[in-house]
């Protein structure tokens, strides 16, 4: 398949002026008053609030007045945003590095209706017959999945020693991990109750211990999910389990009973000793960071059920349609992705914080460090060039109300001006203690004090005296300074049709980004390099091999006090 580039044109003089022009805007905007914004322009709300998919997205606490959003939108338009966008969904080759496809769009597709002829009507069909095909494949494994899972969760699928499934032990790393661990956490409320999931990423050796501890084999099944089967942490832990199992006297002919994989490298999984029939796998125009939707999700449908996480598809698929059919103006994905480029050239030095107000959603902040930043972490164009603008800015935070407790006083106080994505979930009513009012309220709170502050005044004397005059230098200490920038995110209630949606809507701002920055979302070549270097170093750190001539000085320090404290006494 050909790696050209499909727009050629790409930065070019319009391209150039239109960037331009958002960057004037962004320098006259350095001392913009947010609450000035809201008062002054009275169509700011409809223009920066918009409802898709079941969620509400509100963008009007930013730095960003309404003629910057105008030429937010000529870039957006310059840049071809909706051509590219619409170059993914027909499968042309968007991660242009590799020459692939980004397909993860038709995972979620509804299934095709076919008449009596043969003949389908449905959403993920096309004239394309190579995407009629990738239509039903998809099916195909739903299919699969859902009689797998179905098994499992009603007891008929049963160890080697005939005991029902009690536990699963999912194994991967990145795209791999990430997607089902927060999916199983978000959803853990209508989860089987029989069935419990752990995940197991790091290959450090106590990452295996705390997996495996309290686990009896008899009842454990383990789901090994690695696109290509030889990551080396996925690999080693896989191997552990096989061995875990071998020690319990559950042999390599029982071991289909007991392990499943999740691959696009079939034969690799073959010669691990998977049995066919456990096999469950998927292309590589599936990007890791973007798989959930896969059979990578299916320790998610092990615990919700097929049902649900069909409406888990359902949700996201809902998001594509309107990424796909709604104006650039009126689009949330890509609103959402112009605001986060406004901010990275009106607040230099800025990164992006997430706080979802949502136990259930606690590692959504780490999935969105993955999708945005080793999507987005790139430093060089379509064209070969380095870009002259600064791309993936960092992610971080945490879930609230803990991180108000942490975090909170830096993005309040600090020196630096981090715009802020409060995910929110409307609380259920039947709470006697009003523990849910109470977290709501507190999102709503920490947005109001980003936005207004609060001035330099001292503090009152007891019982309302006037404040002592030997105080009044902490008025200093106590002030806010406000016009601290954030997003607002809502949703009525968490489900799995709305959970899909909230991941669509940051995979297409992550996309729209790329597209904007001119970059590649959609290869990882630095998580390369790390991973081919990591498999040179390790045979270093055998004491019984010589080390090589013309080893780097530091290197070969570091790996001889290394051997030395593996071989003392412990």
């Amino acid at each position: 398949m050909s790696t050209a580039p499909r727009h050629p044109r790409a930065r070019d003089e319009t391209w150039n002026e239109a960037w331009n022009e958002v960057v004037r805007h962004a320098r006259a905007a350095a001392d913009a008053r947010i609450a000035a914004l809201m008062r002054d322009e009275p169509d700011r709300r409809a223009r920066l609030s918009v409802d898709a998919a079941g969620l509400h997205l509100d963008l009007e606490c930013h730095r960003l007045p309404g003629a910057a959003l105008d030429a937010l939108l000529a870039l957006a338009g310059v840049a071809d945003i909706a051509g590219r966008r619409d170059a993914m969904y027909a499968g042309e080759p968007v991660n242009f590095t590799e020459g692939r496809p980004a397909l993860h769009v038709a995972l979620r597709a509804p299934a095709p209706r076919r008449g009596g002829d043969g003949s389908t009507d449905d959403a993920r069909t096309s004239d394309d017959a190579r995407l009629r095909q990738i239509a039903d494949e998809v099916e195909h494994t739903l299919a699969r999945m859902e009689r797998f899972c179905e098994a499992v969760r009603n007891g008929s699928w049963r160890g080697a020693s005939g005991h029902a499934i009690t536990d699963v032990v999912h194994v991967g790393i990145g795209g791999s991990h990430l997607g089902p661990q927060l999916a199983c956490e978000a959803l853990a409320a209508c989860a089987h109750p029989r069935l419990r999931c752990r995940f197991l990423s790091n290959v450090d050796p106590q990452a295996f211990e705390r997996a495996v501890d309290g686990l009896d084999p008899a009842s454990t099944l383990v789901v090994v999910a690695s696109k290509s089967w030889h990551t080396l942490e996925t690999a080693r832990n896989a191997q552990a389990l096989r061995r875990w199992f071998a020690d319990a006297g559950i042999g390599p002919g029982e071991l289909a009973r007991h392990m499943v994989g999740i691959t696009a490298n079939v034969d690799a999984a073959l010669a691990f000793g998977l049995a066919e029939a456990s096999i469950f796998p998927f292309r590589d125009w599936v990007g890791g960071r973007y798989s959930l939707w896969s059979a990578i999700g299916l320790p998610v449908m092990l615990a919700v059920g097929p049902e649900r996480f069909r409406a888990l598809l359902a949700g996201a698929h809902a998001m594509d349609r309107h990424f796909a059919e709604a104006p650039l103006a009126r689009n949330a994905p890509v609103l959402l992705a112009l605001v986060s480029l406004w901010n990275t050239l009106a607040l230099p030095g800025s990164t992006e914080v997430v706080v979802p107000y949502s136990d259930a959603l606690r590692s959504l902040t780490a999935w969105l460090q993955q999708l945005q930043m080793e999507s987005n972490g790139k430093r060089v164009g379509r064209d070969g060039v380095p870009v002259p603008w600064n791309t993936a800015p960092v992610v971080w935070g945490g879930a609230g109300t803990d991180v108000q407790h942490s975090v909170f006083q830096a993005l309040h106080q600090g020196t630096s001006v981090h715009p802020v994505d409060f995910v929110v979930v409307v609380p259920a009513r039947d709470d006697p203690e009003g523990r849910g009012s109470a977290l709501l309220a507190n999102a709503l709170a920490q947005r109001e004090a980003l936005l207004h502050g609060r001035e330099a005044s001292p503090p009152a004397g007891d019982a309302g005296e006037p404040p002592d005059a030997n105080l009044a230098w902490l008025a200093a200490h106590r002030a806010c300074p406000g016009n601290r920038p954030s997003s607002l995110i809502l949703l009525d209630r968490l489900d799995p049709q709305r959970l899909g949606a909230l991941l669509a809507l940051y995979e297409h701002k992550t996309a729209t980004l790329g597209w904007l920055w001119d970059v590649d979302s959609f290869d990882q070549w630095g998580v390369e390099l790390g991973k081919s270097l990591a498999s040179e170093i390790e045979p270093l750190l055998d004491p019984a091999r010589a080390l090589p001539d013309g080893l780097a000085p530091g290197l070969r320090a570091l790996v001889e006090r290394i051997r030395a404290a593996r071989a003392a006494p412990r």
